[in-house]
């Protein structure tokens, strides 16, 4: 039988790079499928297609709230779906499920793979106009599900509970993934080195919605009551997102006492080879945020905020402390308690390895994508290896 084809379909290439290569790499590797990525190009194309992923460039521009931009893109990803005649298309990010479940309408012989890397801003908006746009939006999700050789993909229980509200078959036709999983080899345990003063450190986008602000009106409590800490940042803004940071902002709170921000790490190990104490402050929900993943399998005690996708990973006490999102004063006691117990410390951060490697890495996250794939191509006719997935939590 021929190779069967997987067409991923993702926002940023730089986005599959970071969290997806080793799934790209899992495909191919298999020798029964060919794989192909519909993105937007900026600096991972070579790599990408050095891999042996066709890539086929698709402007998504996240920012875009243009209706006829998104009449254009849809009808690229109807062309480009029916040159392709993939078997399965993968849609990963919320911007790809929406236009490609529509995509798909007209072209209803691939299976489909829904990939929500998270709700964000989708979920969380209050007034009478997001709830409409949300119901919108959601409802169409669950009419995509509801179709023959469909099925949806979630990075943590909150999502699917908050999906079932609107009718999506969850119990049917839904796995959870814990996020694009790390690699515990890679991101070995790094000995506990107790620097002084202490390091506490951010990886992620600077943007508003990761509340790197909140962040930093922690670290002036701290610094108001003589707690000796330093706070390490590192990322980039991120100008197709509209709420990031203005560059001007982060170089003033590089001026403040004991406060860096770095730009992009070129190795997150060496990161945690310098900083005690992780830090994800989001104030709005997540998939299961990369970075947490990477200094948890480096054994470094976390603190997260009480919000999707981070309390799924992180339980009180055991692999760090949570705290109410938004909330400077709670995240500095935060801060305190863990700079003043070393012993906790270590225990954490050991508690946060063996949480990685019990079910979130590369490789659980790569398994449950081809047992996901075989049940599909079970269903187009064909088969393959790999056993039926499973909902799981």
């Amino acid at each position: 039988m021929s190779r069967r084809k997987v067409l991923f379909v993702c926002t940023e290439d730089w986005f599959f790079r970071s969290h997806f290569l080793p799934l790209g790499r899992a495909v191919i590797e298999t020798g029964d499928y060919e794989a192909a990525l519909a993105t937007t190009i900026s600096d991972a194309q070579e790599v990408l297609e050095g891999l042996g992923l066709e890539v086929h460039p698709v402007d998504f521009k996240r920012s875009s709230r243009n209706p006829l931009a998104a009449v254009k893109l849809l009808t690229r990803l109807i062309r480009l779906i029916r040159r392709e005649r993939p078997d399965i298309v993968h849609f990963i990010a919320m911007k790809p499920v929406l236009l490609g479940g529509l995509a798909t309408v007209f072209t209803p012989k691939a299976a489909k793979v829904y990939h929500v890397t998270g709700l964000g801003s989708l979920a969380d908006g209050k007034s009478i106009g997001a709830a409409l746009v949300r119901y919108m939006c959601f409802r169409l999700v669950a009419s995509y599900l509801k179709r023959r050789n469909s099925w949806l993909v979630a990075e943590n229980p909150d999502d699917l509970n908050f999906l079932e509200q609107y009718g999506v078959p969850v119990d049917t036709s839904a796995s959870l993934v814990g996020g694009a999983g790390v690699d515990p080899e890679f991101y070995a345990a790094l000995p506990i080195g107790g620097h002084k003063p202490l390091r506490a450190a951010y990886i992620g986008r600077m943007i508003g919605s990761k509340g790197v602000d909140v962040l930093i009106a922690a670290k002036d409590q701290l610094r108001e009551r003589g707690v000796e800490l330093e706070l390490e940042m590192f990322g980039a803004p991120d100008p197709g997102n509209p709420g990031a940071i203005d560059r001007d902002r982060l170089m003033e709170w590089s001026t403040r006492p004991g406060v860096k921000w770095h730009g992009v790490s070129s190795d997150v190990r060496d990161v945690w080879r310098n900083c005690d104490i992780a830090v994800i402050p989001t104030r709005t929900r997540e998939g299961m945020p990369r970075a947490m993943l990477e200094a948890a399998s480096c054994g470094r005690p976390l603190i997260v905020t009480d919000v999707p996708g981070c309390r799924h990973f992180v339980r009180d006490g055991v692999e760090g402390l949570i705290v109410p999102p938004n909330d400077p004063t709670a995240l500095a006691r935060a801060l305190e308690k863990l700079a003043g117990d070393p012993e906790l410390r270590a225990r954490m951060g050991s508690a946060a390895r063996e949480r990685i490697v019990g079910g979130f890495t590369e490789s659980h996250m790569c398994e449950t994508f081809l047992r996901i794939y075989a049940k599909l191509v079970e269903a187009l006719g064909g088969t393959i290896n790999p056993s039926t997935p499973s909902r799981t939590k």
